[in-house]
C-alpha cells in the first residue's frame, strides 16, 4: 500500500524577517486554508526541497517566495518529483515558470493597502471549477486581495479566468492546470493565503471608514462594492479541494455527524441578543423548545456594568437548554466611535461572572463593534473565551441588514483569528463564526421568505455551517416565529438532514475539530484505508472523491459501516462517520 501524504512549503525564517520589519506574513495563512479544508499535511523547509526529501509525498503546496529563493538543484528536484507523479500547487511563486508552464506578462498592484481588491477570478473549469457554483451564479466574479500576475499559460487547463477590478473579462488564466509526465502543476496568479486572509479577517479598523460614527466589524469588510451573494473564500478553497481530490486527497469534513451518526446535509446555529431587554428571552426560549430547536441568548449590561436579566431567569433559561452568554456593549454610553480596550472585556466579563457564575464561550458585541485586528480576539481567548458570532453579513447602509443571507467576510466557516506581525503572525486559540442569514424570512410584520430559503438551499448545497440568527425580542413576534417554523418545513420538503446547534455547539465543534485529525490515509488498487483521530462524542466525517458505483464495502475498526455516496458539483463524493477516538476506515472498491 503507498501512503497519500501532502505537504506544505513554510520558510519561518522567511516569516521572523517581514514581521521584523514590520509586515504580516501572509504564507502563514495556508495552515489555517489546509485545516479548515481539511487536508492532513506536512510542513517542509525549503532545505528539504531534495529527491530524497519530496519522495514521500504526494502533493505539495508552494507559496511565494523571494525571487532566486530556490536553487537550480531545488527546482530539478520539484520539476523529477512531478514527473514522476506529484502534484505541485504553486501561488504567484516565482521559479518556476517552465514547470507550471506559464509566463508572467505584468502585475495588476493593489491601490491602498493590502486589503484592497486588485482584480476578480471567475470559475472557469466546467468539471471542477464553474460545477461549484449553483447554476444561477456560475458567471459570479470573486474578488482578490492580493497582486494578481497577468499570465500566458497556453499549454494550461485554465481552471479560473481572471477578470479586471471592474470585471471585464481579460482573456488570461488565473489559474491553470498542466499535466507533466505522471504528475501535473498548478498554479494560481496570486497569493491565496492573503487573499483568504484579508477576506475572512478583514481590515483592521482603526477609524471609522464607512461614515456610520461607529467602529464596527462593517467597517472590515474588504468584499465591498460586491454584493458577496456567494462566499467567496470558501468557493476558492472548494476549487483547491477539487484539484487536491483528484489526485487522492481524503478531508476532514467541516461537519460533525449527528448523534444517530449520520452524515448531514448541513449544520444550522441559531442564536441572537437581548439587547438588555428583560422580558423576552424566556418566551423565545420556550418558543424555540417548542419547535425543537437548540438556542443560544448573549446576554447584555445595560447601562455597563448592570445586568437586568436576574439570577432566577438565567436559571430558568438553563432549565430550557437554552445556552446563554455576554454581550458586550461600548453603544449605550454614548462616546461614539469607541475604542475597546481590553480592560473593557474584562470589567465586562467581571461583571457577567458575578452576575451568573459562568464564564462564557462565543459572543456578540453590541451592534457588532470592533477595535483594531485580531486583538479583541486575542483579550479574550487570554479572559478564557472561545470565539464570537460578530462579522457582520453585509455592509453598511444600512446599519441593521435584517432579511439578507450574504457572505461580506467570504465564508460561511468558523474561522480561527490570526494575529499582526507584532505578535509574530500566531494563530489565536479564539475563533468566529460569521453571521450569515440575519432576520430571515420577514420585513416587518410580513412574511418574506426568499432570503431564508436561499439560505437554506445554498447551505446545503454547499453542506456549510449557516449561522441564522434572530433576536429574543423578534421570536416573540408572529412574523419572525413563522420564519422559524418555515424554516423547518422547508428544510423536510427539500428532503435535508439537517444538523441543529446553538452557537456554543457551533464554535466548540470547530475548536474540536481543529484539534482531530486524519493520522494516515493508505491506498492501492483495491482499497483505501484511512486512520483518524477525534475527541468529539459524535466523531468526525471523512470525504473523498469515488468513482463509478458503490463501495464493495466500508469497515470501520473491522466491522461493515454506513456510507453516503452524494452527486455534488459534477462530481462523486463518499463521506464516512467515524466515531471517538482512533479509528480506521477500510473502503474496498
Amino acid at each position: 500500500m503507498l501512503e497519500f501524504r501532502a505537504a506544505l512549503v513554510f520558510d519561518d525564517n522567511l516569516r521572523a524577517q517581514a514581521n521584523a520589519a514590520g509586515r504580516n506574513y501572509w504564507p502563514v495563512y495556508y495552515r489555517e486554508i489546509l485545516n479548515r479544508m481539511g487536508l492532513p499535511y506536512s510542513v517542509l523547509g525549503p532545505e528539504e526541497l531534495t529527491a530524497d526529501g519530496l519522495a514521500q509525498y504526494r502533493i505539495l503546496l508552494l507559496p511565494p517566495l523571494p525571487e532566486g529563493h530556490l536553487t537550480d538543484a531545488q527546482a530539478q528536484a520539484l520539476s523529477e518529483w512531478v514527473t514522476a507523479g506529484g502534484l505541485l500547487l504553486g501561488f504567484a511563486t516565482p521559479g518556476l515558470d517552465e514547470l507550471f508552464g506559464i509566463s508572467v506578462e505584468s502585475v495588476i498592484e493593489q491601490v491602498g493597502d493590502e486589503f484592497t481588491p486588485s482584480a476578480c477570478i471567475r470559475l472557469a473549469d466546467a468539471e471542477w471549477g464553474a460545477s461549484l457554483l449553483p447554476a444561477y451564479e456560475r458567471d459570479a466574479a470573486m474578488p482578490v486581495l492580493a497582486p494578481v500576475q497577468r499570465l500566458q499559460a497556453p499549454q494550461g487547463r485554465e481552471l479560473a479566468r481572471l477578470l479586471s477590478f471592474f470585471e471585464q473579462d481579460l482573456h488570461q488564466p488565473a489559474v491553470t492546470y498542466r499535466t507533466v509526465g505522471n504528475g501535473a502543476a498548478c498554479y494560481w496568479a496570486f497569493d491565496l493565503a492573503q487573499c483568504t486572509w484579508a477576506m475572512q479577517q478583514g481590515r483592521p479598523v482603526y477609524e471609522d471608514y464607512d461614515g456610520d460614527n461607529s467602529l464596527r466589524t462593517m467597517d472590515q469588510i474588504t468584499t465591498r462594492p460586491w454584493e458577496a451573494n456567494v462566499p467567496y473564500a470558501d468557493l476558492m478553497m472548494f476549487a483547491l479541494r477539487r484539484i487536491i481530490a483528484e489526485h487522492g486527497g481524503v478531508f476532514l469534513h467541516q461537519l460533525p455527524p449527528a448523534a444517530d451518526g449520520s452524515v448531514p446535509d448541513a449544520v444550522f446555529h441559531w442564536g441572537g441578543d437581548d439587547e438588555g431587554a428583560t422580558e423576552v428571552q424566556i418566551p423565545a426560549a420556550e418558543f424555540m423548545v417548542e419547535m425543537g430547536l437548540p438556542y443560544h441568548i448573549n446576554i447584555m449590561q445595560t447601562p455597563v456594568p448592570v445586568h437586568t436579566l436576574s439570577a432566577e431567569k438565567f436559571n430558568r433559561l438553563k432549565q430550557l437548554g437554552c445556552e446563554t452568554s455576554i454581550h458586550f456593549n461600548f453603544t449605550t454610553a454614548g462616546q461614539q466611535p469607541y475604542r475597546i480596550t481590553r480592560q473593557d472585556l474584562a470589567d465586562q466579563l467581571d461583571a457577567y461572572f458575578g452576575a451568573y457564575g459562568e464564564v462564557p464561550v462565543c459572543t456578540v458585541f453590541h451592534c457588532m463593534t470592533w477595535t483594531g485586528w485580531a486583538e479583541p480576539a486575542r483579550w479574550l481567548a487570554e479572559l478564557g473565551m472561545k470565539g464570537d458570532n460578530n462579522r457582520a453579513h453585509w455592509r453598511y447602509p444600512p446599519s441593521n441588514p435584517v432579511n439578507k443571507c450574504n457572505f461580506a467576510f467570504g465564508t460561511c466557516y468558523p474561522f480561527h483569528y490570526y494575529d499582526d506581525c507584532s505578535e509574530d503572525n500566531r494563530r489565536i486559540d479564539f475563533t468566529s463564526a460569521p453571521v450569515t442569514a440575519y432576520e430571515c424570512g420577514y420585513i416587518r410584520e410580513n412574511s418574506e421568505f426568499s432570503q431564508l430559503h436561499r439560505a437554506i438551499e445554498l447551505a446545503s448545497f454547499w453542506n456549510l455551517t449557516m449561522n441564522l440568527f434572530f433576536h429574543p425580542i423578534r421570536l416573540t413576534e408572529p412574523a419572525p416565529q413563522a420564519a422559524v417554523r418555515e424554516a423547518l418545513a422547508y428544510m423536510q420538503k427539500l428532503g435535508m438532514n439537517p444538523l441543529h446547534f446553538a452557537t456554543d455547539q457551533m464554535c466548540l465543534w470547530w475548536h474540536e475539530r481543529a484539534a482531530s485529525a486524519i493520522e494516515a490515509v493508505e491506498r492501492d488498487e483495491e482499497q483505501v484505508t484511512v486512520r483518524t483521530r477525534t475527541d468529539y462524542p459524535a466523531g468526525c466525517i471523512i470525504q473523498l472523491l469515488w468513482p463509478e458505483g458503490e463501495p464493495g464495502s466500508v469497515e470501520i475498526n473491522g466491522v461493515p459501516a454506513q456510507y453516503v455516496l452524494r452527486e455534488q458539483h459534477n462530481a462523486r463524493w463518499l463521506y464516512v462517520a467515524m466515531p471517538t477516538g482512533q479509528a480506521e476506515a477500510v473502503v474496498r472498491l
